[in-house]
């Protein structure tokens, strides 16, 4: 300890918490400027990262030109059957009639009825907050448990059973339509105005010439009433000139 003009100043040594934490700043800076700054580490991860994703993506989402064609597949129904039965019956009944879940076999859907839509159903599940049913608590993702394979064929056992309309669970949702369907032609549409006849043409004889009209003869009669009015004298007029006169 020291003391000048009066002041004391004593040389304690600092605490062990206070170095430890000065000295660990210090090598946090170092390992910073390293990591991000000198060898770029963290933007390469972050690239590595997203690319690794994007082709995990691409890998894992099922193109429609596939999923149609083992809709096709006996091999792959039958596949898709047996995972159904072990994983989907207890809630979409044993012939995807619906019970607590929606029907299966009709042509309405709740989240989509293409086959990437079903697809996408299947593999990643449908959560409380997505579910359209009153009170359901959605659908597991069934994607981890059966593998990228069972899960295409669960799609594709569902796209064969689908519009055989078994009995079970009334229709919920909207109606899928394949892209091509033609829509059958509504019977209660008026019919085309331009084949309707023109009541115009059926005032003509069959000559083609329209027949004469009254209002020729209207118009004569007016204008010979008019004429008639101008030359008939009026009483008025008499007193008019005994009038000028006086």
């Amino acid at each position: 300890m020291h003391e000048y003009d009066g002041i004391e100043e004593a040389d304690n040594r600092l605490p062990n918490w206070w170095l430890a934490t000065f000295y660990g700043a210090i090598l946090f800076s170092i390992g910073y400027w390293f990591y991000y700054h000198e060898y770029n580490v963290e933007p390469l991860t972050r690239a590595q990262y997203d690319l690794d994703a994007a082709e995990q993506g691409s890998a894992d989402v099922a193109e429609e030109s596939d999923l149609l064609a083992l809709a096709n597949d006996p091999s792959a129904i039958a596949q898709g059957q047996e995972a159904y039965a072990t994983t989907c019956a207890a809630c979409h009944g044993d012939s995807a009639q619906g019970v607590i879940g929606p029907n299966l076999t009709d042509n309405t859907w709740l989240h989509g009825g293409a086959p990437t839509s079903i697809y996408t159903s299947v593999r990643l599940g449908i959560t409380a907050d997505q579910a359209l049913i009153p009170g359901s608590a959605g659908m597991p993702a069934w994607g981890p448990q059966l593998g990228e394979d069972r899960v295409r064929a669960v799609v594709a056992f569902l796209m064969s059973v689908r519009n055989t309309n078994e009995p079970g669970r009334d229709a919920e949702g909207d109606v899928y339509a394949p892209d091509g369907d033609s829509e059958a032609p509504d019977e209660d549409a008026a019919p085309d105005e331009s084949a309707a006849p023109d009541e115009e043409t059926d005032a003509t004889d069959p000559d083609g010439a329209e027949e004469p009209s009254d209002d020729h003869g209207a118009t004569e009669d007016g204008e010979q009433a008019v004429e008639d009015s101008q030359e008939a004298p009026t009483d008025e007029a008499e007193p008019t000139e005994t009038t000028d006169t006086e």
